[in-house]
């Protein structure tokens, strides 16, 4: 697209000339989830779907006054997560503190809009993008001004994110889940570290029963079994028989994705699951554990283990159909 002009500055994609301009003031403007060079890289320029023309900046007098950065399924199909292939991500927006939020940041979303509409995208959303979104939404109390930005131009909050984070160096799987985990086994489920043998009825359970992205990930895990660069023990499985039902993950401190086939839900299946990831990750070093994303429901299950709410965040959506171009 040509590069578009108005009293705001002028609107432009973005290009490598911009990377540490943007870079910079992402940091400044996005201090909770600032990025360094090498995963502003991996994450995003690298994103099978970047495209430089839902990312564009708004300059003035060779300034960058802000950016904004809109996602789509370039390359690479999301499945469940975008079924009819109109929908559209936002995953980071800023403006420089010395513009105004409300008139600059207008500018720069009506573009993005417009060029998503191009695209025939009908639905908008913020920020849940599957493969690289940096956080679930907006953080409803760091990001507060960028919140109520954005539910003025049309966007409406869908869902609520829950940040959860707790000290598992003096973690110990309690008496009780250890007699929760024994009735479970005794009616044939077991909780065990993942197998190699597993590979193929794990993989079924996962494209029967949890979602698109969720199965990328853990594709992606299992392909650096083979190079040593991820182990078996970090994932742990349920096992039914030769099914496997459940399972959870865990990359350094981080755990998850975490899931349990619906029809073996509500038996306290999800507990003992936790507890054992959790004692694994102990045992291989790991002082805290957290998660990024999750729900109240789910909450309450991790405060049984003494996982704290850190951030809370808004996901927000807008239906691009029908509206004007601003």
């Amino acid at each position: 697209m040509t590069d578009q002009s108005s009293g705001a500055g002028t609107i432009i994609s973005f290009s490598d000339r911009y990377r540490s301009r943007v870079l910079s003031l992402w940091n400044d403007v996005l201090p909770l989830d600032a990025l360094t060079h090498d995963v502003f890289e991996s994450r995003i320029l690298l994103d099978e779907n970047f495209d430089a023309e839902t990312f564009p900046l708004l300059v003035k007098d060779d300034r960058l006054v802000g950016f904004a950065l809109g996602m789509h399924p370039r390359r690479m199909p999301l499945g469940d997560a975008d079924p009819d292939g109109d929908r559209c991500w936002i995953t980071a927006f800023g403006i420089d503190p010395g513009f105004s939020l409300a008139e600059a940041g207008r500018v720069l979303l009506t573009e993005l809009e417009n060029r998503f509409r191009t695209l025939g995208k009908k639905e908008c959303r913020i920020s849940t993008y599957p493969p690289g979104y940096v956080t679930p939404g907006i953080d409803q109390k760091a990001y507060k001004p960028l919140l109520d930005f954005f539910l003025g131009n049309g966007y409406t909050k869908a869902h609520e994110a829950i940040s959860m984070d707790a000290a598992i160096v003096r973690f110990e799987v309690s008496p009780k889940i250890r007699g929760q985990e024994k009735a479970l086994r005794d009616g044939g489920i077991e909780i065990r570290p993942f197998q190699r043998e597993d590979l193929l009825k794990f993989l079924d359970f996962l494209e029967r029963s949890m979602p698109t992205d969720w199965v990328r990930v853990q594709r992606k895990n299992l392909r650096a079994l083979s190079t040593g660069q991820f182990k078996t023990d970090q994932i742990t499985v349920v096992a039914k028989g030769d099914e496997i039902i459940g399972y959870c993950q865990f990359e350094g401190s981080h755990f998850g994705p975490f899931g349990v086939a619906e029809a073996y839900q509500g038996k306290g299946i999800g507990t003992v699951l936790l507890a054992r990831t959790l004692e694994r990750m102990r045992n291989m070093g790991e002082h805290v554990a957290w998660v990024m994303w999750t729900d109240d429901q789910a909450a309450k299950v991790y405060q049984k283990f003494g996982f704290t709410e850190t951030r809370r965040f808004s996901i927000l959506t807008k239906n691009l159909a029908g509206t004007g171009n601003g």
